[in-house]
């Protein structure tokens, strides 16, 4: 028999395994949670989300024709048209603002669009904002839309 035959890894290899094994780990962790945390939009120097329970608009829609007007202090850059019908629905944005300014406060948006067999027209409102890397536009919740039943 062999005395001093040692079977296994060094303990500098498996030091350096260890090092890499936890390089990697938290490189997945790292960008898991990157990815987790949205990019931080903001207007009127707080978070847009917050800006959204300050839009106010009314709508109204009639042979065709949707009718939009900013009654809150908030510039409005695009609408969301969600169009439903037996449970379904399709969504499309409506530019109310060729220069791409927005509906100002008591600005008003009159255009011509097509429901189709649409029963219900629900309009969200997108806002634009600042981030790290420019301009960003944020499409409010849900909550904060009109509805339209046809």
């Amino acid at each position: 028999m062999k005395k001093g035959v040692k079977k296994g890894i060094s303990p500098v290899i498996a030091t350096v395994l260890l090092i890499g094994m936890v390089v990697v780990i938290g490189l997945i962790t790292f960008i898991w949670f990157r990815g987790m945390v949205g990019e931080s939009v903001t207007k009127f120097g707080k978070n847009i989300q917050l800006v959204c329970d300050d839009v106010k608009f009314d709508a109204s829609y009639s042979s065709g024709t949707l009718s939009l007007v900013n009654t809150g202090n908030v510039p409005i850059f695009k609408i969301s048209m969600k169009l439903s019908e037996d449970g379904e629905h399709t969504t499309e944005q409506i530019d109310i603002d060729p220069e791409g300014i927005g509906l100002k406060q008591g600005g008003a948006f009159s255009g011509s669009i097509s429901v189709g067999n649409s029963n219900k027209i629900t309009l969200i409102p997108i806002l634009i904002g600042t981030s790290d890397k420019g301009k960003r536009t944020y499409i409010c919740g849900g909550q904060y839309g009109k509805e339209i039943i046809l």
